[in-house]
């Protein structure tokens, strides 16, 4: 065998691609016989998974078609309320100014009333007082004067004056 070396190198080339060709065929060979079982496990769980999940999707969307009419009417009501509870708010509201109003013009009423009468007392406390104390007065007078004129008839002499202090600092 007179090979040419030429020859010899390709031949050991191609026997090596073969090889690695094989050992990539059996490579790829169990890659595809565990992805085939994976992919079973994972349909198996994925079955059980739909059957326990698809009875408790159906409940919840049966509940969801009962409540939902409901809970609409709820929104609807409660909406409702909130704004009948606005409405009632206002009017309260307007109807606490008007009787503030009306408290504050009948409290000016009755204290200007209040004011008159007690100018009224004041002023009828001077008259009486003035309307007492002049007749006292002229009485007092009437009788230093009659208790004079009786000092005179009696001794014939004028009585000596009494210097009698003022009272400044009285008040009346």
């Amino acid at each position: 065998m007179n090979y040419n070396s030429e020859t010899f190198w390709l031949m050991i080339f191609v026997g090596l691609t073969a090889v690695a060709l094989l050992g990539q065929f059996i490579v790829m060979l169990a890659a595809f016989f565990m992805v085939r079982k994976s992919i079973k496990t994972v349909q198996d769980e994925v079955s059980d998974v739909r059957s326990t999940v698809m009875p408790m999707l159906n409940r919840s969307k049966e509940l969801l078609e009962k409540v939902a009419p409901k809970v609409e009417s709820v929104a609807a009501d409660v909406a409702d309320m909130a704004q009948s509870a606005r409405e009632q708010t206002a009017h309260i509201r307007f109807t606490a100014d008007e009787v503030l109003a009306r408290v504050y013009r009948q409290t000016s009423r009755v204290d200007n009333m209040i004011t008159n009468v007690a100018d009224g007392v004041e002023h009828a406390s001077t008259v009486v007082a003035d309307s007492v104390t002049r007749p006292v007065r002229q009485v007092s007078a009437a009788l230093a004067a009659a208790k004079a004129f009786l000092g005179v008839l009696a001794t014939g002499r004028r009585p000596e004056r009494q210097d009698v202090p003022t009272d400044q600092d009285m008040f009346v």
